[in-house]
């Protein structure tokens, strides 16, 4: 009898893992195309957040320990992605034109301004700073007390321009499991924390956008024993608020790896695109790789 029962404990147990393990979901995107990144650049790593430009042809992105990237983008007649070459990197400096010192240049999220700057959320010492395109420092924005509340390894992620002009930003982390994500929101002059991401499951913040439509998109990750999977979340955003929560994408762990930056665009045959990239932690048992999924449904 005791063995009968442990079989079927295990049967059962082993069920929810592979269950856990194994399941993905796609609502309303089509996955497009991989690509693994071979870098041209002993500094491509670590690379946590993306913009896509130039209609599909060029990105620009942030690498973990303050580089900033720029590579070309081949696509075949369909507009899928076939390949990347680095052209460019340049070290984000400090405000006396130093390059960063490793305990402050953890940077994760990427935004694209209208004037050519960039701005770029870090980790570490919790803090959002323009920069032009050569890696000078421009600008650092206001740090309010929330910022300085946040977990050492587990700050500033995410960070997304909505249509109006509204920065917003969340760390990683929340504090308890049952504890929203607080959202930053700066419209010119200071933070404010207007709104939260609810909290679903075990998975954390990594990169937001906005879409072509102006919907908010969430990039997620979920670590275990090794493996990565991710889910993608979108939300309106309206009136300072998130509400029409759905999930659009959730994956296996190993389906791709570490996806840590979004950009969500418009392609120039009418398609919104998400295009996602990995951060490879500089560890040789993980992949640089650059995702993309289409959407199908508004």
């Amino acid at each position: 009898m005791r063995w009968c029962f442990a079989v079927a404990l295990s049967a059962v147990l082993g069920l929810g893992l592979y269950t856990y393990w194994a399941s993905s979901h796609e609502n309303g995107l089509r996955y497009s195309a991989s690509f693994k990144v071979d870098p041209d650049s002993h500094l491509v790593g670590g690379l946590s957040g993306i913009e896509v430009t130039q209609n599909g042809r060029a990105l620009v992105a942030i690498g973990d320990r303050g580089v900033l990237f720029r590579a070309v983008l081949s696509r075949g007649p369909d507009g899928v992605l076939e390949g990347v070459r680095w052209s460019e990197d340049v070290l984000l400096s400090a405000d006396d034109g130093t390059p960063l010192l490793p305990e402050n240049r953890d940077s994760e999220g990427l935004v694209l301004s209208e004037d050519g700057s960039v701005l770029i959320s870090f980790e570490g010492q919790h803090r959002v700073v323009r920069y032009d395109m050569t890696g000078a420092l421009v600008a650092q924005l206001p740090v309010p007390l929330g910022f300085q509340a946040l977990q050492s390894n587990s700050g500033l992620e995410a960070l997304a321009l909505s249509p109006e002009g509204q920065l917003l930003t969340l760390p990683e982390r929340s504090g308890a499991m049952s504890r929203p994500f607080p959202l930053f929101v700066y419209s010119g002059e200071n933070w404010e924390q207007s709104a939260a991401v609810p909290r679903r499951g075990a998975f954390l913040p990594v990169g937001a956008d906005f879409g072509p439509n102006g919907a908010f998109y969430l990039l997620e990750r979920d670590y275990f024993l090794s493996g990565f999977r991710s889910r993608v979340r979108r939300f309106r955003w309206e009136n300072g608020r998130l509400s029409n929560e759905e999930v659009l994408l959730l994956t296996r762990f190993w389906q791709h790896d570490n996806l840590e930056g979004i950009s969500v665009w418009q392609a120039p045959d009418g398609q919104t695109r998400l295009t996602m990239v990995s951060d490879n932690n500089f560890n040789p048992l993980q992949t640089s790789e650059l995702v993309e999924y289409v959407l199908t449904a508004p």
